[in-house]
């Protein structure tokens, strides 16, 4: 998540099985993350 109001960046943890609810966790970064920057966590797989 970027804030342009204060160039900066949170990295915000959604529950996949309610997306329009709010994040169930914020972590403020310490720098901005460029736009396009993404990442997902998978269970189990190869």
């Amino acid at each position: 998540m970027y804030d342009a109001a204060t160039d900066r960046s949170d990295l915000g943890v959604l529950d996949a099985g309610h997306l329009a609810a709010p994040p169930v966790a914020t972590i403020h970064l310490t720098a901005r993350v460029p736009f396009g920057f993404h990442g997902d966590w998978l269970t189990g797989g190869a």
